[in-house]
């Protein structure tokens, strides 16, 4: 199956399965609605009008302050997106509009008061329902309240500025809230709404067994499971692609942790609720990082060149011609792969680039049956290329990556096209109908687009090398180097080198002259008493003159006998 073929079935799946978990979960709620309307609405009295009536307030007030004769009280909440938030506090808070859903479990009164005052708040969550009236021969559909439940607080307003906690019962889906006084019909406040964010929804853990249960449940099976899956997934990529992105690390931490912060503190309410009734999330999650370290910490026949091209200057030669010497070099290190099939490819880091890899796109080096200057190199790189002084460029590339490239409108594509159509159009139908959320569908479809469309791409690669000379002769100039280091011509290099070769040759000769004499005379004058000269140059004369004086060639002192 092509990757094409691959994103479009997981593209019109991710659609297909908006919708139906949508539809069941709206099917879900209303039954769930149903059966609490059948138990809770018998007990109340409260109608629509009466849950619906909100107090008065004066102009350009703000929404949630209501004012009597001799008091006023105003409604603040603190917005559940704010984790780090002081809620209670006398200070802060925001003004509760009329309309607003709340996500803490919990609203604030605040009013003045000259001493302590006891008083009981009503609280009432409600939905609005609808219900069919036979009026004669017509039905008609009117708007009711369903599944009121009504709660009373009995709180305390200390004297001065207080602000006075009226908590809010857990509700996981969202629901109508009316609250007011008793005895004071003015301090009505109506039609909030209230849902509580996801962290706060209770878990049912009773033990240390259930403990354990649920974590192997919601956690260890899907890292045990999907470890496996993403080590098989690295390796086979790793096999392709040679080495991953090539970031490190700390790049990835701190990207991660970066977007972990400002997620959680710029969408806390729709985090959690991800966490909470999500958690496989941080299963994947878990099994994601795993998948970095792998791709960051193996390679598969990857090795590191430097590719070196020297710098020419005009010079004179050892015959006194003009030449060229090696004033400089430029140098650049890659990181190349060599593959199963004997082709070599210069990659980059990126993570698109390495996708293109995993794809089968890479950068391959052309001319690398050319490159015999290569040499090996102990060190921090692995091998070393000696390039043309005269190239241009020390290395030609042009990384592998994408294209967005439609298909053919043919008949071919027919197929493709279709799917595409249906799979747009079921989603602009599940935005429509309501039951899929806008932002969600739009998201999967122009990701789906995106990956439809983006096609891999070849880079490029080529050296031009140096000639495979160079590399012979510059290892036999470096052998002849020592010695004659100081020579700049051949004539002055043909002096210093017969020059040590004569003076290596009268070593040797008077090594063996030495032992010559010192073998005869051991031979013929056992004794010593012959004397021997001591300089081939000395005639006999010379030596008897040397014996009146006293001095034999062996140092001693001649005897008169």
């Amino acid at each position: 199956m092509s990757r094409a073929s691959i994103v479009l079935v997981g593209l019109v799946s991710l659609l297909v399965a908006a919708p139906v978990v949508g539809v069941v979960g709206l099917a879900d709620a209303q039954q769930t609605a149903g059966n609490a309307t059948s138990n809770a609405s018998a007990d109340s009295e409260l109608t629509l009008d009466d849950l619906t009536e909100t107090g008065p307030r004066q102009a350009n007030s703000p929404p949630s302050v209501r004012m009597g004769e001799d008091q006023f009280y105003w409604a603040v909440y603190w917005p559940a997106n704010n984790p780090f938030a002081n809620v209670g506090a006398t200070d802060g808070g925001e003004y509760l509009p009329p309309g607003h859903t709340v996500g803490r479990n919990a609203v604030y009164l605040r009013t003045w008061t000259y001493e302590d005052q006891q008083e009981t708040v009503h609280v009432a969550y409600w939905e609005k329902g609808q219900k069919v009236v036979q009026e004669g021969n017509t039905s008609t559909t009117v708007p009711v309240a369903r599944n009121v439940t009504h709660v009373t607080h009995n709180v305390t307003f200390e004297r001065g500025r207080p602000t006075v906690k009226i908590p809010l019962r857990q509700h996981d889906e969202e629901v109508r809230v009316t609250m007011w006084i008793e005895g004071k019909e003015y301090a009505r406040w109506a039609n909030f709404g209230h849902k509580s964010i996801a962290t706060t929804q209770s878990v049912d853990i009773n033990s240390a067994g259930d403990y354990i249960a649920s974590v192997i449940v919601d956690f260890l099976l899907i890292i045990v499971a999907g470890g496996f899956a993403v080590g098989l997934v690295c390796k086979r990529a790793l096999d392709r692609a040679g080495r991953g992105p090539g970031y490190g690390y700390f790049p990835w931490i701190l990207t991660l942790s970066i977007g972990t912060g400002l997620g959680g503190l710029l969408f806390y309410e729709s985090l959690a609720n991800l966490v909470v009734n999500a958690q496989y999330i941080v299963s994947l999650y878990v099994v994601g990082l795993f998948g970095i370290i792998l791709l960051e910490t193996y390679t598969s026949g990857v090795s590191t060149a430097g590719f070196v091209r020297p710098t020419l200057e005009h010079a004179e030669s050892p015959t006194g011609d003009d030449a060229f010497d090696m004033v400089d070099a430029e140098v650049r290190e890659e990181t190349i792969v060599r593959k199963p099939d004997g082709t070599v490819a210069v990659v980059t880091q990126g993570v698109f680039p390495f996708l293109a890899r995993v794809f089968g796109k890479s950068a391959e080096l052309k001319n690398v049956e050319q490159l015999r200057t290569r040499v090996p190199v102990d060190g921090k790189w692995d091998e070393m290329f000696l390039v043309d002084p005269e190239s241009p460029e020390l290395l030609f590339y042009e990384k592998e990556g994408w294209t967005l490239d439609w298909p053919p409108f043919d008949r071919v594509h027919a197929g493709e096209w279709l799917a595409i159509g249906g799979a747009v159009s079921l989603a602009a139908a599940s935005v429509y109908t309501g039951v899929a959320s806008a932002l969600a569908v739009t998201a999967v479809t122009g990701g789906g687009l995106l990956v439809w469309l983006a096609t891999p791409t070849d880079g490029k690669a080529a050296v031009r090398p140096a000639p495979v000379h160079l590399r012979t002769a510059f290892g036999t100039m470096v052998q002849y180097a020592e010695d004659v280091d100081d020579a700049k011509r051949f004539e002055e290099l043909k002096q210093q080198l017969d020059g040590e070769r004569i003076s290596k040759q009268r070593d040797v000769d008077r090594e063996v002259a030495d032992h010559d004499r010192t073998l005869v005379e051991g031979m013929l004058d056992p004794e010593e008493k012959v004397p021997a000269a001591v300089e081939e140059s000395e005639s006999d004369d010379e030596v008897t003159d040397r014996q009146r004086d006293g001095i034999l060639g062996n140092g001693e002192v001649a005897d008169d006998d």
